[in-house]
C-alpha cells in the first residue's frame, strides 16, 4: 500500500510540472505573438502620422492624426492584446523601478530619475490616447517632420524665474534621428496711438511698433525619442517633451516666432525653420505685475521700431 501512495504521488508531481511548464510555454509563445503584433501595429500608425504629419492644412493634420490614433487603439484592443487584454499595464516600467529599487538594484538618485522620465512619458501618453488634445502651435517642418505644441502653461526654472513650458509632440523624430538644435527668436509687437498726417490732417491712429526681441538656443529642456522604452505601446514616429520660452511682456500684444532645427533621418539632412508671426499673446503668457522681463534681449531696429518688417521688400516696405 506504501508503495501505492508513493507512485500515487510521483504522478501527481509530474502532472503540475508538466502543467505548469506547459503554462509557461504557453505565456512564452503569447508574448511572443503579442510583441509581434505590437511592432506591426506600430508600423502602420507610424504611416498614418507621417501622412497626417505632412499635411498643409492644420485641421487637416489634427483630424488625421486623431484618427490614426483612433485605429491604432482599436488595434491593440482587437489584435494586439486580445488573448491576454491583462498584460497590457501603462504602469509597468514604473512598477519595475519600484520593485529594483526594494531590492537594492538601483539606487534613490537613479529611481528618481527613471521616474521622472516616466511621468513625462505617461502624462504625454494619456493626453496622445485620449486624441482630444487640440494644437496650441503647430507646424509642418522639413523630412516629415511636424512640432506640435499642445499645452502651454507658466512655470519656474531652476532659479525660480517665471518661464512658459510647452508640451509637445515632435512628429518624425524618433530613435534613430539625430537632431542638430537651432535658434530661437521671438519678437514683441506693441501698439501705440500716434499723430499720423492723413492728407492735409494730422489724426491719432493705432500703430503697431517692435517692443523687443529676445534670442536663445533652441534645445527642448526635454525630448525623449525613446518613450517606448518606458511605455511599450507608446504610438512610433513620436517623441514627446517641452520647451521653455521667456514669459512675454504686459506691454506686448502679438509675437513672431521663429524655431529652427535641423533633422538627420533615412541618410539625409532636413534643415527646418517653422515661422509663426504676429500671434495675439494671452494674457496667461504674459508677464504678471512686479515681474520682470529676464530673457536675452537683442535691441529692435529702427526699421522695426517703426512696425516695418525687415524682411519685406522694398514695394511692400513703402506701401
Amino acid at each position: 500500500m506504501q508503495r501505492f501512495f508513493s507512485i500515487v504521488i510521483i504522478f501527481g508531481i509530474l502532472v503540475v510540472g508538466g502543467g505548469w511548464l506547459w503554462v509557461q510555454k504557453s505565456n512564452e509563445e503569447a508574448r511572443v505573438r503579442i510583441e509581434e503584433r505590437l511592432a506591426d501595429a506600430r508600423r502602420s500608425f507610424a504611416d498614418k502620422a507621417r501622412a497626417a504629419a505632412k499635411e498643409e492644412d492644420d485641421g487637416a493634420y489634427v483630424r488625421g492624426v486623431h484618427a490614426a490614433i483612433g485605429a491604432y487603439e482599436s488595434e491593440l484592443k482587437k489584435s494586439v492584446y486580445d488573448e491576454k487584454p491583462e498584460w497590457r499595464n501603462a504602469e509597468q516600467y514604473k512598477a519595475d523601478v519600484e520593485a529594483n529599487f526594494k531590492e537594492g538594484l538601483i539606487k534613490e538618485a537613479q529611481r528618481k530619475s527613471m521616474l521622472e522620465g516616466y511621468d513625462i512619458v505617461k502624462g504625454a501618453y494619456d493626453t496622445l490616447m485620449d486624441a482630444k488634445w487640440q494644437p496650441v502651435l503647430t507646424m509642418r517642418g522639413e523630412g516629415d517632420t511636424r512640432l506640435d505644441i499642445y499645452e502651454m502653461k507658466r512655470t519656474r526654472d531652476d532659479e525660480g524665474n517665471p518661464i512658459l513650458e510647452g508640451k509637445f509632440f515632435f512628429w518624425g523624430i524618433e530613435d534613430s534621428t539625430r537632431v542638430s538644435w537651432g535658434q530661437l527668436g521671438m519678437r514683441y509687437w506693441t501698439v501705440t496711438t500716434e499723430e499720423v498726417k492723413k492728407g492735409r490732417k494730422k489724426v491719432e491712429e493705432e500703430v503697431e511698433k517692435v517692443l523687443g526681441r529676445a534670442e536663445g538656443d533652441a534645445t527642448p529642456r526635454i525630448i525623449i525619442q525613446n518613450p517606448h522604452k518606458y511605455i511599450a505601446e507608446f504610438p512610433a514616429y513620436v517623441s514627446p517633451g517641452y520647451i521653455w520660452f521667456p514669459t512675454m511682456p504686459r506691454e506686448a500684444k502679438s509675437v513672431d516666432i521663429e524655431y529652427s532645427y535641423t533633422a538627420k533621418k533615412g541618410g539625409g539632412n532636413y534643415d527646418a525653420m517653422l515661422m509663426w508671426e504676429k500671434l495675439p499673446i494671452p494674457p496667461s503668457w504674459q508677464l504678471k505685475e512686479g515681474e520682470s522681463w529676464d530673457a536675452d534681449v537683442i535691441e529692435a531696429t529702427e526699421e522695426e521700431i517703426a512696425g516695418k518688417d525687415p524682411n519685406a521688400t522694398e514695394e511692400e516696405a513703402a506701401e
